[in-house]
């Protein structure tokens, strides 16, 4: 089974090691063979940790903009891309796009999806609020995880 993830970069009251541990139970629970992730701050690098500390392959599709002259933005993650079994390059116009257009192509790619997301909006186009959306609107399997309220529920649960 394939995993991504999409989450928030920071937020205030987050409890981390809290997300950590659903990660490594969701993980430890299913038949992952890879992870995938876009490697942004936050989420994303807690799951690829779990990722790649289980032993499975981690998968990243990297945000590329014509503004960071066609490189990836996948900033502070060396040592994960290294650790990387496939790099994918997901181009946008901007970094939004680049960023909507990656989060869409890690649930794509994906049998079923991690959400770290407290349900806000969000913060700019490519935010998790947009990804939960459109893998809802494609009826991916997930879950969403709310890293301040430290609760779990079905990503098609209303």
């Amino acid at each position: 089974m394939k995993i991504g993830v999409s989450g928030h970069r920071s937020r205030d009251g987050a409890d981390w090691a809290w997300v950590r541990g659903a990660i490594d139970d969701i993980i430890a629970g299913a038949d992952v063979t890879s992870g995938i992730s876009c490697l942004a701050p936050g989420a994303d690098r807690v799951f690829a940790d779990a990722v790649l500390e289980r032993g499975c392959d981690l998968i990243v599709m990297a945000p590329t903009f014509p503004a960071g002259n066609g490189q990836s933005s996948v900033k502070g993650g060396t040592d994960f891309l290294a650790a990387a079994s496939d790099v994918r390059a997901v181009h946008g116009a901007t970094p939004d796009d680049a960023y909507l257009a990656a989060g869409k192509a890690v649930v794509d790619a994906s049998d079923f999806m991690i959400f770290v997301w407290d349900g806000g909006p969000s913060r700019g186009l490519g935010g998790t609020a947009d990804i939960v959306a459109y893998a809802r609107s494609h009826r991916k399997d997930g879950v969403i995880l709310d890293p301040i309220a430290r609760s779990k529920r079905d990503l098609n649960a209303f």
